[in-house]
């Protein structure tokens, strides 16, 4: 560390929502180890309103898929050699890099060769797709957090040493859980969580709908209800919800959201891992472009593309992943997880989630494994 960094300043840099709501508690628990902590960078509301003086919003730099990340090449350079230069000119005694590999493991290098400190905290997927990747962690990363157990072997089996602290979620939810009794249930409400990109929203929600369509036509659901991200305005969705009149758009508590729910479409991604932690019975489903998915197919080396089947070990919720994802498909399942004795029995084998992801206070032991590390140097 440079001999002018001090411990009161960071800089820390998400390009996603799920890295918004971690980065905004990681934010909130090392303030609470030190109130006069300045951290700036790149985040979205929520780390916002933890105090983060943010450069850029995460709104400007969420791009789904190969085609949109060329699309956006000369603005994430222009982002990328002004942040350097920020950290450059800032010195702070670390950068904290969460998740957003594409953007971060570049940008971890380049920290680097300043000596400044360079702490990851939650990994990006290397062990699902970016095996070729490690080596940069390995060279470029000072301080690894992670927040699954499984992924301290994988970087052992790397000669990494990286410390798991527990998954972020589990702060959030786990006293908020009230199982739904879908037995008798004559509202049955389906929740459709198309994504946190306007891409992933354009690729899903027109179908998510169409499902929803198909079931409340065959009397199987009353109502249906899509979740809202923050960053992006109710409008976006209102415009493909106007032949739905028994659809409403759902912008309040998520808590309150996944707790009314008895059946779920959910995007892959983190919001599996959510819907799966409430016990709500779900169907996964994938889109992206044809160059995107095949590119995947060739890195990724995965039984399950959706989180929650991936922390369980096991098939926890099927997918319906590209072409296999329409209308009548996703219907039949779901009609299947609204039978009540089904219903049941999906809800107790989603516990394994909660098992999986362990006891609360992963923030808090981040923020103190941060604060040590730094005080060590």
């Amino acid at each position: 560390m440079n001999k002018t960094s001090h411990i009161d300043k960071l800089v820390m840099i998400s390009g996603e929502v799920s890295g918004d709501i971690h980065g905004a508690k990681l934010i909130a628990a090392l303030r609470a180890i030190n109130p006069q902590l300045a951290v700036s960078g790149i985040g979205g509301d929520l780390m916002i309103s933890q105090g983060l003086q943010a450069r850029y919003h995460i709104k400007e730099m969420a791009f789904l898929g190969i085609g949109e990340i060329i699309k956006h090449l000369p603005f994430i350079r222009r982002v990328f050699r002004d942040m350097v230069d920020y950290v450059r000119a800032s010195n702070p005694a670390a950068v904290i890099l969460i998740d957003y590999p594409g953007f971060n493991l570049r940008f971890a290098r380049a920290i680097k060769r300043l000596g400044i400190p360079v702490i990851y905290y939650i990994s990006p997927q290397l062990w699902a797709w970016g095996k070729k990747r490690v080596n940069k962690m390995k060279r470029f990363v000072d301080k690894l957090l992670v927040i699954f157990p499984f992924e301290v072997d994988f970087y052992r089996q790397h000669g990494i040493r990286a410390e798991y602290v527990g998954h972020p979620l589990v702060d959030s939810y786990h006293e908020k859980v009230m199982l739904k009794n879908s037995a008798g249930n004559s509202d049955i409400l389906l929740g459709l969580l198309p994504g946190s990109r306007r891409q992933e929203i354009e690729q899903l929600l027109p179908d998510m709908l169409e499902t929803a369509r198909i079931l409340k036509e065959k009397g199987k659901i009353a109502r249906a209800s899509v979740a809202r991200i923050e960053h992006i305005p109710q409008e976006f969705y209102s415009g493909y919800l106007i032949k739905y009149d028994f659809i409403t758009i759902h912008d309040s508590s998520i808590i309150n959201f996944y707790n009314q729910l008895d059946a779920a479409i959910v995007s892959s991604g983190t919001a599996t891992l959510e819907t799966a932690y409430f016990q709500v019975p779900m169907i996964i489903v994938y889109r992206v472009n044809s160059l995107t998915w095949l590119l995947g197919k060739f890195l990724v080396n995965l039984d399950h593309i959706g989180l929650a089947n991936i922390v369980a070990g096991e098939e926890v919720a099927q997918e319906l992943l590209q072409k296999a994802f329409t209308p009548v498909r996703a219907a039949q399942l779901l009609e299947k997880l609204l039978q009540p004795d089904m219903n049941k029995l999906k809800r107790k084998r989603l516990k394994i989630i909660r098992q999986k992801l362990g006891a609360p206070g992963a923030s808090q032991r981040a923020a103190q494994k941060i604060v040590d590390f730094l005080k060590e140097r």
